[in-house]
């Protein structure tokens, strides 16, 4: 069972949104690029924006009565899952909904958010729309589409889930991996995702500080021994 960290210790991801025209593939690309990081060992995170009325739970379940009958929060737990549906008075802003639910992924793709200042990734193909998203600004990172954008932005085929997600990687993900925390078990390296190498030394940097003597510690050595 993953617990959320204490808040001193809360580990915000990189969020990239996929953005594009109605059909343009937003959803397929990311239906093969979630396996394809899972793959390779990292913790993917999704955020669906969606501006009309909230709708998410089956009429007739139980839990649906319960919205029904006026329950402000209801929530199904189960051993392999949990559903949380809330009411809001406002449109959650990224960051919070990131710090709160996504503290333990690697990467957040959210589909949509096109006025938001984050990194994004147009999905655009030629038979669904004349042209691509106006108004493309700085924050746009790379082109995904059938033809090539003449746009000063790295350009990838549909199909080439694997350069993309290498693209993802080196740009977002170890772009934010620090080497200088390492892990060895019984006196074997052991490669560290973001999420865990960030985890690991907030949690011994926030433990030690509170020592004596320790608050300005320049490097640390934790050994354990599980005999």
């Amino acid at each position: 069972m993953t617990s959320k960290p204490e808040c001193d210790a809360v580990i915000v991801p990189p969020v990239v949104s996929i953005i594009g025209k109605p059909d343009c593939g937003k959803t397929t690309l990311l239906e093969k690029l979630i396996p394809e990081l899972a793959n390779r060992g990292y913790r993917v995170g999704t955020m669906k924006h969606h501006v009309h009325e909230f709708e998410m739970d089956k009429p007739g379940k139980d839990t649906w009565k319960h919205k029904q009958a006026g329950a402000k929060v209801v929530c199904l737990s189960a051993p392999s899952g949990l559903g949380v549906i809330r009411d809001t008075e406002y449109d959650s802003p990224i960051e919070e909904l990131v710090h709160r639910y996504f503290y333990d992924v690697d990467i957040v793709f959210t589909e949509g958010y096109k006025q938001e200042a984050m990194p994004k990734i147009e999905v655009y193909r030629r038979s669904i729309a004349s042209e691509p998203l106006p108004q493309r600004d700085a924050t746009w990172t790379a082109m995904v589409s059938d033809i090539k954008i003449a746009v000063d932005l790295p350009h990838f085929q549909p199909d080439k889930i694997t350069d993309i997600a290498d693209f993802i990687i080196k740009k977002f993900i170890k772009s934010e991996q620090k080497t200088n925390t390492t892990l060895l078990v019984d006196g074997k390296n052991v490669p560290l995702t973001p999420f865990v190498e960030k985890f690991i030394k907030k949690s011994v940097l926030g433990m030690t500080s509170s020592l004596k003597g320790c608050d300005k510690a320049k490097q640390i050595t934790l050994t354990i021994n599980n005999d």
